[in-house]
Order: structure tokens, then C-alpha cells, then sequence
């Protein structure tokens, strides 16, 4: 009789969304994504990464989560696609702001589609991109960015 860990769930969630954030959803070819897309998936997966690092402990803040990352390898940040570096990962190109860390729930990671982790902070012409726990990134109006994120200014 085999025993699950009860970390079990949440590995095969990790292990699912970072499958699918590295190998795409199959549809068609697709340009070059824009910069802030492109850095908001990578902080989902590190934040991936963070959680299972620490058994689902989400960082207390942007700089304990900024300070997980430094300490990765150069060949770890390169296996997410991290080519740059570092710090600019934590800022938006688009509205040269750093992106805004949400710890939804204290001590216990934020999971789950519609969970978003990481926004810009100012976004541009009424638009911020966001990433979800799931790694999915997008880009939302006002409103519905409102909707998901009630405590943003």
C-alpha cells in the first residue's frame, strides 16, 4: 500500500501549470509576446517555484520573494527562460513601475485560476496586465480588473 504525501496535490498542480505554461496551449503560431507578458509568466513560474520550496508558503513580501530568486543558479533562471537580468524581471517595461506582489492569504499560498499573484501597477490607456497562480497572464480593463484585484488604487 503506497502512501500520498499531502503535499502530493499540490506538486501535480505545480507540475501541470508549469507544463503548460512551457509548452503552450497547442493553438497556432503566435508572435513574440510583449515584454510585460512575457515577465509576469516568469515571475508565476519562480512563484511556483518559491511555494514548492517552501511547502506552500507564499513570500511575506516582494523582497523576501525578490531574495529567493537572486539565490537561483544562473542555469535554474535560464530553465524558466530568465535570460536578463534579475532585476528588471520585477519591472514593468510598459509603465517602468515594479509589478505589484499580492499575498492574498497569509500563510497560505494563493492558488487557484483567478488568483492573481503579480499586476502592473499602472498598466497603460485603462489596461494592466495581470498573472494568475496558474501562470496565465492577461491583459484586463478597469473593471474587471477591479473585480479581481478590490484593493488595488
Amino acid at each position: 500500500m503506497s502512501r500520498t504525501s499531502p503535499r502530493a496535490p499540490f506538486g501535480r498542480v505545480l507540475l501541470i501549470c508549469t507544463a503548460l505554461f512551457l509548452g503552450g496551449c497547442g493553438g497556432g503560431e503566435r508572435s513574440e509576446l510583449p515584454q510585460e507578458e512575457t515577465r509576469l509568466k516568469h515571475l508565476a513560474v519562480l512563484y511556483g517555484q518559491y511555494l514548492r520550496n517552501t511547502k506552500g508558503k507564499p513570500p511575506e513580501n516582494i523582497e523576501q520573494f525578490k531574495l529567493f530568486v537572486r539565490t537561483l543558479k544562473p542555469e535554474q533562471l535560464k530553465g524558466v527562460g530568465v535570460l536578463d537580468d534579475v532585476d528588471s524581471l520585477f519591472v514593468s517595461p510598459r509603465d517602468n513601475e515594479p509589478f505589484v506582489y499580492r499575498n492574498t492569504k497569509a500563510g497560505k499560498a494563493a492558488i487557484g485560476p483567478g488568483t492573481v499573484v503579480f499586476h502592473e501597477k499602472t498598466g497603460r490607456d485603462g489596461k494592466r496586465y495581470v498573472s494568475y497562480s496558474t501562470t496565465q497572464v492577461q491583459e484586463l480593463d478597469e473593471q474587471k480588473f477591479k473585480e479581481l484585484v478590490p484593493e488595488a488604487p
